[in-house]
Order: structure tokens, then sequence, then C-alpha cells
């Protein structure tokens, strides 16, 4: 077989694959954003709908249109007790903090390989944050029972800069609850 190529030129438009990080805090973000948020060119992946599920445990609800999502939110209101995050490891560590601005009791759960990733961080700081908690030693499932209340907290970065991410979401949903006017100071040690 004989193939002839030739010179040409290439046109189009390529869409990007949605990064599961950017998607899962869109998903956070328009779960506290009290009003109708467009999510453009949602992800899909497995961790992807484990966000979009935690939102809508939270009361939140999506319609999907094409290639967008429209999240309508009047904050986390929770539909039902227990919060399901997969395997995602971002999705348990960002949404722990959001879910507990409710003051309902909840169950943070997950599986496979995140039934086994450590937890205690949690454990140490909520209760620091008027959060009750209860672990399964360090490990999931947790039950929380907030709200979660904005004190001043020292935190170690290198805990968790997906959990920090979580912490300073709720912090300004709960401070902006509370019609409470503070500068947010973050001092990252590694």
């Amino acid at each position: 077989m004989q193939v002839i190529i030739k010179p040409g030129r290439l046109s189009g438009t390529i869409q990007a694959p949605t990064s599961k990080s950017s998607m899962q805090r869109a998903c956070a973000a328009a779960l506290l954003h009290k009003g109708t948020t467009r999510i453009l060119f949602p992800g899909n992946s497995n961790d992807d709908r484990a966000a979009m599920d935690i939102i809508q445990r939270m009361g939140a609800t999506i319609e999907r249109k094409g290639e967008e999502l429209i999240v309508t939110s009047n904050g986390v209101i929770p539909t039902t007790r227990e919060v399901l995050c997969g395997e995602s490891g971002l999705s348990i560590r960002m949404f722990t903090p959001v879910c507990a601005l409710s003051n309902q009791a909840l169950i943070i759960n997950g599986t496979g390989s995140l039934l086994t990733r450590p937890m205690h961080f949690f454990d140490e700081i909520f209760p620091k944050l008027g959060i009750s908690i209860k672990s399964n030693d360090g490990f999931l499932p947790l039950e929380i029972n907030g709200p979660l209340e904005p004190v001043n907290l020292e935190v170690d970065g290198s805990l968790s800069s997906q959990f920090l991410t979580g912490l300073l979401m709720a912090y300004s949903a709960a401070l902006a609850e509370k019609n409470l006017h503070r500068i947010l100071v973050c001092a990252f040690i590694t």
C-alpha cells in the first residue's frame, strides 16, 4: 500500500476536558451562592458526580442544559442526613466544613480507598469551631453537627490544602450570613 500525504491546514475548536478539581470547587461555590450559578462545560468524572450529588443533598437543584449546569441554591439546607463523597478525597475534605454550616446532624461518608484515608484533622479542628464531631478513630464515617462558628483560628497549612479551601469557603459564607465583615488572613506553613 502506498499513501501520499500532502501539507494542509487544520482548523476547528477543541474543548479541553474540565479539571475535576475546578468542577468540584465550582459546585461548592454554587452551593454557597444564594441564587443561580451557571457552570460551563461541567465535568462528568466520578468525583464530579459525587460533588453534584453532595450539593443536591445540601439543598441545591441542578439542571443540565447542553454544555452547562444551572445550579440554584439558597445556601446549605440539607435534604438528607447522609453525605456521600464516593472516593473523592477533595470532596470529603472540602465539603465537610461547608456541610458543617448546617445546624443539622450529618453523617459524612465515602467508599473504597477513602475509607482508609486519615481524617484526624477534623477531630482536632472542628470542636474549636463549635462543631461536634464523632469519627471512627480519625477515619470515616464522620458524624458532625454544626453550625460552624467563624472564630479566630490557627491551622497548620500542611494538613490539607483541600480542607483549607473548604474551611475558607465555609468561613466566608458564615461571615456573610452573620453580615460580619472581617478580613481573612491566611498564612501557610509548609
